[in-house]
């Protein structure tokens, strides 16, 4: 957070005009330990430090000068837990969904939030996240729209609109990237590795698989747009073109309200993301069917250069 200090450790050798950086710390004594560490590391049977950083190291303050925190653990995947209880709706159509919606308090096991209803069955249609210090969900409580469930209030805060009936997209899973995703926390605000690509994401962008109405043979991918959700929009976009997402592997914790709060869970790992020099990028692993003896595939068309 801009203003902190934190203690960068420099290398310094004899015959080098500047010092090496390497690495930051926030707290003097983490910097500490570490020059302590890096005299006693050998290479090919000889001193490191001696032979690299002949005189020694030094521990400089810096000022932190980005606003950006990196974000607390457990993640809100983590932290939340839902039950569900199918309910007949006695018009000869599919069951619905009850969902209750608990948080895991370390001293106090499941706290209750709130209930909603989802009129189909639940599938995998509950993803927390955050934005900045507000914790919210991605829900479905109808079959074709996807909906922001506030989880301090227990309040929806955005819902897309009706689709016609009887078609559109039928959201089955979400994800939205945590930064502790993407992050492994090794490298921190004030250090010189630090750049804006490390700030990202933040919870304004996410996915949805599922399926057209009457295609349910795979789950496709589109893109959903979170930046306004906390003005009350929602924007689904189909981004990608008909991809067959392969999602398989993937055991949501906030779906096994038996088990206990993961330290930190893994993100699905069918969709990798990553940011370099501001450009963003997502990797699906995806399902691609062939003639087997054409090897032509079914729907996709590979382009080459």
């Amino acid at each position: 957070m801009r203003g902190e200090i934190v203690y960068q450790v420099y290398g310094i050798h004899s015959m080098r005009t500047e010092d090496t950086f390497l690495d930051a710390f926030r707290t003097d004594l983490e910097a500490r330990a570490y020059v302590e560490k890096l005299k006693t590391r050998e290479m090919n049977g000889k001193n490191w430090a001696n032979q690299y950083h002949d005189k020694g190291f030094v521990i400089r303050e810096v000022i932190v000068d980005t606003d950006f925190e990196i974000p607390s653990l457990p993640k809100p995947r983590d932290k939340y837990v839902i039950k569900t209880v199918s309910k007949n709706t006695g018009t000869g159509e599919w069951p619905s969904a009850v969902v209750e919606v608990y948080r895991r308090v370390a001293s106090q096991g499941l706290v209750k939030i709130c209930t909603y209803e989802r009129n189909y069955h639940l599938l995998q249609t509950f993803e927390p996240f955050r934005q900045g210090n507000r914790e919210l969900a991605l829900i479905s409580r109808d079959y074709t729209r996807t909906a922001v469930l506030d989880l301090n209030s227990g309040d929806i805060i955005a819902e897309e609109p009706h689709r016609p009936s009887g078609g559109g997209f039928c959201p089955v899973g979400f994800y939205v990237p945590d930064w502790w995703d993407v992050n492994d926390g090794s490298i921190i605000p004030g250090s010189n590795y630090w750049s804006e690509d490390d700030e990202w994401p933040t919870g304004n962008f996410g996915f949805v698989w599922g399926c057209h109405w009457g295609d349910d043979s795979s789950w496709k991918v589109q893109y959903l747009d979170l930046s306004q959700v906390q003005q009350g929009i929602i924007d689904r976009q189909e981004r990608f073109g008909y991809v067959e997402l392969a999602t398989y592997g993937f055991e949501n914790p906030c779906l096994v309200p038996d088990m206990t709060m993961p330290e930190k869970s893994e993100p699905p790992s069918f969709i990798r993301l990553a940011r370099e020099n501001g450009v963003y990028r997502a990797l699906f692993a995806v399902e691609m069917e062939f003639d087997l003896n054409s090897g032509k595939p079914k729907h996709w068309v590979q382009l080459t250069d």
